[in-house]
C-alpha cells in the first residue's frame, strides 16, 4: 500500500515537472513543422483529393447496390470533409491564442 502511494505521488511529481516543457513543445514545435507541411500538403493536395473521392465513390456504390440511402450520404460527406477538413482543422488550430 505505501509502494502505491510513493509510485502514484512520485509520478505526480515528474507530471508536474514535465508539463511545462510541452506546453512550450506545443506552441514553438518548429522541429515538427517539416512533418505538419508535408502531412497538410498530402491531405490538401492531390492525394487527399483522391482519397476523399474515392471514399465518395464507394459510399454511393454500395449505397446504390445495397439500395440505401445511408452509405451513399456518408460517403458524400465522407468527400466533402476530405476535401475541406484539412483547411477547416488548419484554421481552427491556427487561430487559437493559447
Amino acid at each position: 500500500m505505501t509502494r502505491t502511494i510513493a509510485f502514484h505521488q512520485s509520478a505526480a511529481l515528474l507530471a508536474i515537472l514535465l508539463l511545462p516543457g510541452i506546453a512550450v513543445a506545443a506552441t514553438t514545435g518548429a522541429e515538427f513543422q517539416s512533418a505538419y507541411q508535408f502531412f497538410y500538403d498530402a491531405a490538401t493536395g492531390y492525394l487527399g483529393r483522391g482519397i476523399a473521392i474515392v471514399g465518395g465513390l464507394i459510399g454511393l456504390g454500395y449505397g446504390a447496390a445495397k439500395g440505401s440511402p445511408l452509405p451513399a450520404i456518408l460517403g458524400v460527406i465522407l468527400a466533402v470533409f476530405g476535401a475541406l477538413g484539412p483547411t477547416i482543422i488548419d484554421a481552427i488550430f491556427g487561430s487559437a491564442v493559447v
